[in-house]
């Protein structure tokens, strides 16, 4: 399968073609993928799109509940944190800035 990382935008499904692997285009036309090649589009509704946005945008940039949770814990001395996250972290940051 080859994807093409270079395409952006709504691109229409090309005509006589299906989800399906194996399958041709429509019924009776005989349709073939060349060289017997997987094929894939994405496609998205814009209107969608726009209110999943809209939703985000509506969020608080600072969570105040979530924040006031983890002072509380902080300050009782009941917040952890597993070695090996901090670790992976660590590591993770480091790689990144090695990139």
């Amino acid at each position: 399968m080859r994807v093409d990382l270079t395409s952006f935008g709504v691109e229409p499904p090309e005509k006589g073609t299906t989800g399906r692997a194996g399958q041709t285009g429509a019924a009776g036309t005989g349709a073939t993928n060349p060289a017997g090649v997987d094929q894939t589009s994405f496609s998205f509704d814009q209107t969608r799109v726009q209110s999943l946005e809209s939703q985000v945008l509506a969020q608080p940039e600072i969570r105040q509940a979530k924040v006031q949770s983890l002072q509380q814990a902080i300050g009782n001395g009941e917040y952890s944190v597993p070695a090996g996250q901090i670790a992976h972290a660590l590591v993770s940051e480091l790689a990144g800035a090695q990139g």
